[in-house]
């Protein structure tokens, strides 16, 4: 639980800052960029107005008293090349009839549909000459778009680093808020296990007294409720300190591999008595020869939990069945019997301690829900998932643990 707990507050912490810190990086470099190829296409604005004027004055010659006709004046920028493109054709160019590359970046640029932008050395404006006809305007500039590119390795830089710094203050934050959470949750698993160890004696105490009475008036009602009683508390104690115990990942350093096969089979047949005596039949379909590195007792309580709640929860008639396979790289395990459904809203609830959803009748039948809550745990002590799917009036406890 405290893993989960901090894995989630982690992740919240890890995205919101990523988001912001990214956004910020990101907003600062695109507007940088924006504001760069805006002031360029500016200044080509400024230049391709002045070409349209001089096209103007060669189409409409104006002569003077000793005035030379200004269609001989041609006006050259260094680094700014027009190039007009129509149906993927060069229709004219200024000063690149040599060069090719310009060629294909303009017939390139034209079929892109993007008005402005940078290609290779060049940032380019795309202007609307004539119908079907653009006006491709070039301008060389390395200074500008080196410095473009360099703003674009340090922004991906500064995301990087800003990733790997909020990663650790991420990670710092998480273990510092659950910290609190942790302490408490570990004070609370102390105190259930010094608890039940502190009740252990005083129910033998009763119990023994109990023994020791009945011996001498006999059986009564009165003694019966006592023992009872104290067959409920022992039974609470035992499950209070299993828990404890399967919240304890050092005992996960004394797993040894074991024939998982035969030991469903062996835990099967204790429960055929009970299922014999509710008429309920028991089906199984065990692979054979599936090996497992775990405990016994885990596997021993997991699987006793799940067939009884299967069989008290069957109707008489009706079948429990339990499944054994190897699937890729995981043993799955799953206990199904055709019985009243789970209310989805439930469902994740049943796996809490001490959670029941028909109280009075768990009561009665002194069940203290603790049984699932101490098979989830155990499962969780091995990297493994447990869940219950109700389809179709078949309620499947299923468990799946790495191999």
């Amino acid at each position: 639980m405290i893993k989960k707990l901090k894995s989630k507050i982690f992740f919240l912490i890890m995205i919101s800052l990523s988001v912001l810190v990214v956004g910020i990086i990101l907003g600062f470099s695109i507007l940088n960029y924006t504001n760069t190829i805006k002031t360029a296409t500016l200044m080509m604005d400024r230049f391709s107005n002045f070409k349209d004027k001089e096209m103007l004055d060669k189409q409409e010659p104006k002569f003077g008293i000793g005035n030379k006709p200004e269609s001989d004046i041609e006006i050259e920028i260094e680094g700014l090349y027009f190039i007009e493109v129509k149906d993927c054709n060069i229709v004219s160019n200024s000063d690149t009839s040599n060069n090719e590359e310009l060629k294909e970046y303009a017939i390139k640029v034209s079929n892109s549909q993007k008005e402005t932008g940078i290609i290779d050395k060049y940032i380019y404006k795309v202007r609307k000459a004539r119908e079907n006809t653009n006006m491709i305007i070039f301008m060389e500039n390395e200074k500008t778009i080196l410095h473009i590119r360099m703003l674009l390795i340090f922004s991906l830089l500064a995301i990087v680093l800003s990733l790997l710094i909020i990663y650790s203050i991420s990670k710092k934050l998480s273990e510092l808020i659950v910290k609190p959470v942790e302490d408490t949750l570990e004070k609370q698993k102390q105190f259930i296990s010094d608890a039940s160890h502190e009740l252990k004696t005083p129910l033998a105490v009763i119990e023994a007294n109990a023994d020791v009475l009945e011996n001498e008036v006999g059986k009564n009602k009165w003694l019966t409720y006592i023992q009872n009683e104290i067959n409920s508390m022992d039974k609470l104690i035992n499950e209070l300190l299993l828990l404890a115990k399967t919240e304890n990942v050092d005992t996960t350093k004394t797993y040894k591999k074991f024939d998982l096969s035969k030991e469903v089979e062996i835990i099967i047949s204790v429960f055929e008595s009970m299922a014999y005596e509710k008429n309920v039949k028991i089906n199984t379909n065990i692979q054979k020869d599936v090996i497992m590195n775990g405990n016994k007792e885990d596997i021993k309580h997991i699987l006793s939990t799940l067939i009884d709640n299967a069989i008290k929860h069957t109707e008489a008639k009706n079948n429990v069945t339990i499944e054994l396979s190897k699937e890729k790289n995981e043993i799955v395990l799953q206990v199904k019997n055709v019985g009243e459904p789970i209310p989805e809203a439930e469902r994740e609830k049943i796996f809490e301690r001490f959670y029941r959803i028909d109280k009075s009748r768990n009561r009665s039948e002194k069940r203290y829900g603790l049984g699932l809550a101490i098979a989830k745990s155990t499962v969780d002590k091995y990297n493994g998932k447990i869940e219950v799917i109700c389809k179709d009036g078949v309620t499947n406890f299923r468990v799946s643990i790495p191999s």
